[in-house]
């Protein structure tokens, strides 16, 4: 694969990555709804949030982030492999 190759693989995952985490908040703030039959917190920095809430924000947030971006970019390199017969040189120059 050469430069260019490479430099359109790297806009491909990172405007996947991008979409994955903006497409993500309404299904975090539904996920909270439904597991903590509450608002999730607006902004969990504020005072009247307390510790507890901001913490389970951040963590919650932060694996459903990274779980969608990590579907959507497999799903991304599946579409590579199919289009060019290989996988992207980043993705094939590291170990499984």
């Amino acid at each position: 694969m050469d430069e260019d190759e490479d430099k359109v693989w790297d806009s491909i995952a990172g405007v996947t990555a991008v979409g994955a985490v903006m497409l993500t908040k309404p299904l975090v703030e539904r996920a909270w709804r439904l597991l903590f039959r509450s608002d999730p917190p607006g902004n969990p920095a504020h005072r009247d949030v307390t510790w507890r809430e901001a913490v389970l924000w951040a963590v919650f947030t932060g694996a459903l982030v990274g779980l969608v971006r990590l579907v959507a970019q497999r799903a991304a390199a599946a579409a590579w492999r199919r289009a060019t017969g290989s996988d992207p040189r980043g993705l094939a120059d590291t170990r499984p």
